[in-house]
Formats: structure tokens, C-alpha cells, sequence
């Protein structure tokens, strides 16, 4: 096992192929050994990322067979095992021929819900039988691979890796979607955690960081007959909906407060002497409002007491609370270099019409300038960290899928009916997407990185945290207009 307490890493860009603490996919799935694999993501490339898995098919087994994307593209199968595969169904390169195979046409958006149920069947039964650049459903062998996918499309985010192991099982929770812009040649993070093969079945229900994660591959769609062979490791994680009384605190802006509150750091303490600052890079930037960002901040400071001030009636409503957000301008995706600039349909910002928002709000931006010099990216930070100490380790970090949006997190609302203490008598709405992500204590994040690495900045930031906050009269944050219509990953902001 190479990583038994918990690793974090950031990919290795071609700027960083000798750096310590990156780590590309090949440094993290070795197929030749795997006895079974659950992979989720928003988008996945099969392209580019199929390669890296032993796929084969029944009547081949232990024979090398190629799964035909690509002439160079030639799979060495020593052994014939289950390949689980989630995504969003709107990214499934199946879903045309699925939806001709059951005469529904396919509009533009989200794809409905009572649809995806009809082609659920189809798609699966494509992955099993065919390839992607076949003309027709002419069968290309019966693959050893099994596509599943969440209830709802278009919000499907959470990007999770289950690799299992003769001895272990390795869980990696990621910023990435599975393609090269985004694992090879662009700034993100991976959380790795090999936990050990359990002696027997454990006898009662999971609890903590394991039994989080099940539940959230299990809401995701993913088959029992997976779940079943790897139940046997604080996660942050969303689901689409509004959730009152203790459900409240399972997902989103709640969930987030409760963990940091449980971390005991008295961040809000903190925060009053200004030794806490909030940092925040993220891809796709929400429709925030100042509002917002205080919910955001006081959940993301684990504060006991949760305020409304839009109630206030004095104008509190505008104030911005201490956070630094990192986003590339138009000039800054412009100035990157061509594989990032093709990549950047993956990034965006709701926050528009641009030049009517709210001042305040607009002041938090910062460009985006990488270490790598002209990569951008597709990672979602949150640090926290005194600025008086900046070489100290962060009171805590979170890196995983939600962006910086509602859609990611959730609203905090008032609620006089069912609201708990616990809670301050609020609850958790519009929740559009599912999330998953991982909070690390301050305390553990030395001991995450690689040996070697110079300082905690180095193995954990990818980005320049000095660079300049926006000129407004002149900056624009980026968003691509292929975003904005198709390819976008968060669709209710």
C-alpha cells in the first residue's frame, strides 16, 4: 500500500514531471494488479482514460484484446475482472445510439429523468456489447464493463475513484474528470487512501469517512454487487435537494460547518483577531451573492451562531466576508498556453451580467497565475489559514468536486418548522448537484505529502497565491461560451 494514512497530491503537468508530491494516473492505477474498479466522474474521455484499466472481454480472457479507440491503444489483460463505470448520462458517448434504440429524441439540456430510466437498459447494455466509434450495435465482444449512473442528469459532479486491491482498497476523490486536460495538463488535486483488506465482513452498519462514502456511491447509482465486495475508510459530500432537521447536516453548507465546528479550531475566534483568512479557487463560479458568501463563511468557519443579514435592515446585506477567490480573467486564459486554452470550455463564472453585479462581490477576485506557467484548471480549493503566519500549515483545507455555487452547496434558509439547534434553525436548499470531498485538518497535511516536498505550499497550492486581484474597470473573469450552452457542469447557477 502506498498510501495507508492518507495522501494529497496534485497532478503532475508537464512542468512538474520531477517535482515531488504530483502524481498522474499512471502513478495510481496499476491495472495489471487490480481485482476490481468502481470510477464515477462528470465527464469522462474514454479515449484517454479507458487505457489505464484492464479492459477485456468474456471470451478472451487472460488474452490481450483491444478496446478500439485508437490503433495505439492496446490493453495487456492478465486477468479478466469487474469494471464499474458511472457518469453523467448527458456525457455518455452512447446516448445517441441509446436513444435511437428507444425512438426518444433528445432535446437540448438536462436529459429528463423518466427518459434516462427508458435508456438506463441501452446504455448499459451498449458499454457491455460495443465501442463508441462503431458505425452500429454490431456487438464488439462482451466487455467487462458495467456503466451505472445517478437518478438525476446534468448534475451528476462528484469524481471518485474504488480501485481494489488483492490487499487493499485505494479511494481517490478528485477535482478531476477523467481526461487529460484535466489528470495530465492542468493544476487539480488528488486524495488518495489505500485502507487494508478486512479479515471478516464487518457485522455492523459502517460509520465515519467509510460508511459516508458508501452511502454516496450508493445514491449515485453504483451496483450493490460493487458496494458489496469493497464495504471492508470526514467527507463532504452534496446530493440534489432540500434537507431539514438532522438531515440537514449530511450534505452541503451544514455538513461543511459541522465537521470544522468538530475540529474544535474556534476559527470564528479567529477570525474577529484576523488570524483566519478564507481562500477559495474554484471552476465554476456560481451566481454568488453577498448573502451567500456569508453563509459560506460562517459555515466554512464552523461558527456556532449562523446570521441572516439580509433580515438585518442595515445594509449588512453588502458586506463581504475576508475571502480571497482565485479565477482566471479573460486575459488570463488568453495568455495560457494552447492545450489549457482548448481545455478552458471546463471553466466559467455565472456571476453576470458582469457589469451590474455587486461591487463587493466582485472585489474577492484574484487572477489565476499557475506555478506551471500557462496551465489553468479544474481543482475546488477552500483553505483557511492565518495570514499573519503564512509558512504555518492551514487550520484546514478541502479539496474535491464543489465549486464555488449554490448548485455545489446549497443555500442556508431559515426554518421555523423543523430547524434543530444543531443547525441554528436553519436548512439546506437548493442543492442541485451531487459533490464529494475530503476536509484535512491543518495538523495532518504535512504528513499527507510526499517526503521531500520543500513546504506545505509547494505540495498543496498549484497556483500563485500573490497574484493580483482584479482591475474592474478593465478585468472580466473567463467563460466560455461552449461552457455556457453544452458543456457545462453546473447547470442551475
Amino acid at each position: 500500500m502506498a498510501y495507508p494514512n492518507g495522501a494529497l497530491r496534485i497532478t503532475r503537468t508537464p512542468g512538474r514531471l520531477n517535482n515531488k508530491n504530483c502524481v498522474g494516473l499512471g502513478g495510481i492505477i496499476n491495472k495489471e494488479h487490480l481485482v476490481s474498479a468502481c470510477i464515477f466522474a462528470f465527464y469522462i474521455a474514454d479515449e484517454e482514460f479507458l487505457p489505464y484499466l484492464p479492459i477485456s472481454t468474456s471470451s478472451t480472457d487472460a488474452v490481450p484484446v483491444s478496446y478500439i479507440f485508437k490503433a495505439t491503444h492496446i490493453f495487456n489483460c492478465s486477468h479478466y475482472i469487474q469494471i464499474y463505470i458511472g457518469r453523467d448520462p448527458n456525457n455518455d458517448p452512447f446516448l445517441q445510439r441509446a436513444a435511437s434504440r428507444a425512438d426518444i429524441p433528445l432535446g437540448e439540456g438536462k436529459l429528463a429523468k423518466k427518459n434516462l430510466e427508458t435508456l438506463r437498459p441501452h446504455l448499459e447494455d451498449l458499454h457491455r456489447t460495443a465501442t463508441p466509434q462503431q458505425s452500429s450495435d454490431e456487438s464488439g465482444g462482451n466487455t467487462n464493463i458495467h456503466a451505472f449512473y445517478a437518478w438525476s442528469a446534468g448534475c451528476s459532479h462528484s469524481k471518485i475513484l474504488l480501485l481494489v486491491y488483492p490487499a487493499f482498497l485505494r479511494i481517490v476523490i478528485t477535482s478531476c474528470n477523467m481526461m487529460d486536460i484535466d489528470t495530465a495538463l492542468g493544476d487539480n488535486h488528488w486524495y488518495l487512501h489505500d485502507v487494508p483488506r478486512r479479515a471478516t465482513r464487518a457485522s455492523r452498519p459502517l460509520a465515519g469517512f467509510e460508511g459516508t462514502l458508501m452511502a454516496h456511491m450508493e445514491a449515485l447509482g453504483t451496483p450493490a454487487a460493487f458496494l458489496d465486495s469493497v464495504r471492508g475508510v470526514y467527507l463532504v459530500t452534496s446530493h440534489p435537494g432540500t434537507f431539514a432537521g438532522p438531515k440537514a447536516e449530511q450534505h452541503g453548507l451544514l455538513r461543511l460547518r459541522k465537521i470544522v465546528k468538530h475540529l474544535g479550531l474556534g476559527l470564528g475566534d479567529k477570525s474577529d483577531d484576523g488570524k483566519v483568512r478564507l481562500e477559495v479557487c474554484a471552476a465554476s463560479i456560481g451566481n454568488i451573492s453577498a448573502q451567500w458568501l456569508n453563509a459560506f463563511y460562517e459555515c466554512a468557519l464552523g461558527e456556532p451562531e449562523i446570521g441572516f443579514p439580509e433580515d438585518e435592515g442595515d445594509g449588512s446585506g453588502d458586506l463581504v466576508p475576508l475571502i480571497k477567490l482565485f479565477f482566471p480573467t479573460v486575459s488570463d486564459v488568453r495568455a495560457a498556453d494552447t492545450d489549457s486554452q482548448e481545455g478552458a470550455s471546463n471553466i466559467g463564472c455565472h456571476l453576470r451580467p458582469w457589469a451590474t453585479a455587486s461591487q463587493a462581490v466582485k472585489e474577492i477576485f484574484h487572477h489565476y497565475r499557475s506555478k506551471d506557467a500557462g496551465r489553468l484548471f479544474h481543482q475546488k480549493l477552500i483553505m483557511a489559514y492565518d495570514p499573519s503566519q503564512p509558512d504555518e500549515v492551514p487550520h484546514y483545507i478541502y479539496v474535491g468536486s464543489a465549486n464555488l455555487s449554490r448548485s455545489a452547496w446549497g443555500s442556508v434558509t431559515e426554518d421555523k418548522k423543523r430547524g434543530s439547534e444543531a443547525t441554528c434553525h436553519t436548512k439546506l436548499t437548493g442543492v442541485s448537484n451531487f459533490e464529494c470531498g475530503v476536509v484535512i485538518p491543518g495538523r495532518l497535511i504535512m504528513g499527507l505529502l510526499e517526503p521531500g516536498t520543500g513546504t506545505w505550499q509547494d505540495g498543496v497550492v498549484p497556483y500563485d497565491q500573490t497574484a493580483e486581484p482584479y482591475d474592474l474597470e478593465r478585468d472580466r473573469p473567463w467563460s466560455d461560451p461552449r461552457w455556457v450552452r453544452d458543456y457545462r457542469d453546473d447547470y442551475s447557477d
